[in-house]
């Protein structure tokens, strides 16, 4: 039978040594869906209204089974970028890898508040774009089958690194492949009117600084990103040394009004980040 389609605008594909690489729109942010021959990685689910747009577009366009997806590796908890990861599994059994501390970023009361919140910005962001508005909420638990860290290779890919950028959150994990020199940034640098930006929020800013300079030592030739188009940097430490700049610069009013609807998650305290 015939599926009809999601709203899909034209992908993106780019094709490397080892695998060919998907770059799809999704609600609020690119969807990335790693080809190899014998199985698909994707990193990160975006929000839990982007699973008919994966469905649709791995069988009609890829032509595989959903079954062929063995690992989700989710960057960290925000709406856009671990939203589908739980019902991707449970109707699937596909595993899932994050950070061990990434349950702890909505724990308690005021992790519950903490993703209402981030659920309603997300909504403001889709409002923004145009979008239909949908209800993106999503478990707070993700429940990862395998924690990584730091370093650490991703299960069934073991071509694949996580690093450990925390900033934007506390958690944040970046994906790597050093032999086809692509990474896979998530937030941490967006793109706004064609310039690169900051993530909103960012609480930890001395965090943000050390993952930016931990960033900039890697020879990366393809960046990908959650919110923008690909980069091709001729210098890896000139884009990071970039926005590591942008941290000194003084928050405007919208930026602190972001702060301060994210200050929520038991994560806050334990942390003790900057004065907000």
């Amino acid at each position: 039978m015939k599926t009809s389609c999601p709203f899909l605008e034209t992908p993106r594909k780019i094709n490397t040594n080892s695998f060919n690489i998907h770059i799809l729109r999704g609600y609020i942010e690119n969807i990335i869906i790693i080809e190899y021959n014998h199985a698909l990685l994707l990193l990160d689910s975006g929000c839990i209204n982007d699973i008919s747009r994966i469905e649709f577009y791995i069988r009609q366009t890829l032509q595989r089974p959903m079954q062929d997806i063995k690992l989700i590796a989710v960057s960290h908890m925000h709406p856009d970028h671990a939203g589908g990861a739980a019902f991707l599994r449970k109707k699937y059994q596909i595993p899932i890898a994050a950070h061990p501390d990434t349950d702890r970023w909505y724990a308690a009361p005021g992790g519950a508040l903490q993703q209402m919140l981030d659920c309603y910005m997300a909504t403001s962001v889709a409002r923004h774009n145009h979008r239909r508005l949908q209800r993106i909420c999503y478990k707070r638990k993700l429940r990862p089958d395998y924690l990584i860290n730091d370093g650490d290779t991703l299960p069934f890919f073991p071509d694949w690194k996580a690093l450990h950028v925390p900033g934007h959150t506390l958690h944040d994990l970046v994906f790597h492949h050093p032999a086809d020199k692509v990474l896979y940034i998530a937030d941490l640098i967006c793109e706004v009117k064609g310039k690169h930006q900051l993530p909103l929020p960012i609480l930890f800013k001395d965090k943000m600084s050390h993952s930016f300079d931990k960033l900039g030592k890697i020879n990366a030739k393809t960046i990908i990103r959650a919110h923008g188009e690909v980069i091709y940097p001729d210098s890896c430490t000139d884009l990071f040394d970039f926005m590591k700049s942008l941290l000194e610069k003084p928050d405007s009013k919208f930026v602190k009004r972001i702060n301060l609807m994210s200050i929520y998650t038991p994560e806050i305290k334990r942390h003790n980040p900057f004065d907000i």
